[in-house]
């Protein structure tokens, strides 16, 4: 690919930073509509807007922000969320991001991602009622600690274990089904009589022999 050349840059600063408009970047050969630059730690510390690239991967009018600490942003503070004598919030946004298409990515390989509020929501909508999907995974665990845990679905609840599964209730454990079919390791090679004559079906059994 050639190089791309613009005739007309313009730079302006002093040995503390300096901001351009129209810089050929060098590494990934667009032209920067405008870049603010940390001068002592400029490769490191800047703040560009890219103005050439492809729009089908988000290089044409991206933005980048890159700092060697922290990015801090404080927003919200002259905002009424709970109007005198209410207790029902306006939910107005503080920090709204959108991303009209495409992902959001967070990532902290050497740290944690904490989000902490008055109440968390997590909420996936499919175009087609059947693509929404929250995914949750951990290499070792995954903990949920509240006074009272509530699990619903519509069609279907299963839990699985490759090992052992505890059901454990310290003062009362309530099991409740309109019909209740349990199963063991032993069902694999023998169905129960009434299943074998397909007078019962147990589900568990048949799973079980597969």
């Amino acid at each position: 690919m050639a190089q791309k050349e613009n005739k007309h840059p313009y730079q302006a600063g002093t040995e503390h930073g300096y901001i351009s408009f129209g810089e050929v970047n060098t590494y990934s050969n667009e032209i920067d509509a405008c870049k603010l630059q940390n001068g002592p730690d400029g490769g490191r510390h800047y703040i560009r807007m890219q103005e050439t690239g492809s729009k089908e991967d988000g290089s044409k009018g991206s933005t980048n922000i890159v700092c060697p600490g922290t990015l801090t942003a404080l927003t919200g503070k002259d905002i009424v969320n709970y109007p005198e004598g209410s207790d029902t919030p306006r939910d107005i946004p503080a920090i709204f991001y959108e991303a009209e298409n495409g992902d959001i990515v967070l990532t902290a390989p050497r740290g944690k991602i904490k989000i902490a509020a008055e109440a968390i929501e997590i909420i996936a909508e499919g175009s087609d009622g059947k693509t929404g999907v929250v995914d949750i995974s951990a290499d070792d665990k995954i903990n949920l600690k509240a006074q009272i845990i509530d699990i619903n679905s519509t069609v279907s609840t299963k839990i699985f274990s490759e090992d052992t599964v505890h059901v454990i209730g310290k003062s009362l454990l309530n099991i409740y089904g309109g019909l209740a079919d349990f199963a063991d390791g032993t069902t694999k090679h023998r169905r129960s009589k009434l299943s074998e004559d397909n007078k019962v079906l147990s589900q568990n059994e048949v799973e079980n022999a597969k």
